[in-house]
């Protein structure tokens, strides 16, 4: 959970500069024209206030027998937080939320040749409560769309 933060013009600058992880404080500093430090500061205290976590992706298509989907959920209406924590336990679950439009829930998953879609169907999501449907949308093509590995 995000504690109250306010995120300023400076502290989305840093993160647009962050999109490559890798990219040194003192780069960025530079670019924005504060110091080191400020950068350091302000990284820290959005990563201290869960509003910035800085992470490694993938693109599942490079790692064999790997695949990802976008799976949608219809729940009824009384449990939907219930079945949102739910699914964010499930293995494979990159990241879940509720939505507005057809459908209360959608879940970024991420499978492999031994967790598969189906294990994810048959086995896991059983266990939720109040699902009243799902539709899975599997990745076919990607353009700058990259995922956290969790398998």
């Amino acid at each position: 959970m995000s504690r109250s933060m306010v995120i300023d013009e400076i502290d989305l600058e840093i993160v647009r500069h962050l999109w490559d992880g890798r990219k040194p404080y003192a780069d960025i500093a530079s670019k924005l024209g504060v110091t080191t430090n400020t950068v350091r500061n302000r990284v820290n205290k959005m990563i201290e206030a869960s509003v910035l976590e800085i992470i490694g992706l993938i693109e599942p298509k490079a790692i064999a027998g790997h695949y990802a989907a976008f799976v949608t959920f219809k729940v009824d209406p009384a449990k939907v937080a219930k079945a949102l924590e739910q699914i964010c336990e499930i293995k494979g679950v990159n990241g879940v939320a509720c939505v507005s439009g057809g459908f209360d829930i959608v879940a970024d998953v991420l499978f492999n040749e031994e967790y598969t879609h189906e294990k994810f169907l048959f086995e896991e999501l059983p266990k939720v409560e109040g699902l009243k449907s799902i539709e899975t949308h599997f990745v076919v093509k990607s353009i700058n769309w990259q995922t956290r590995y969790v398998l």
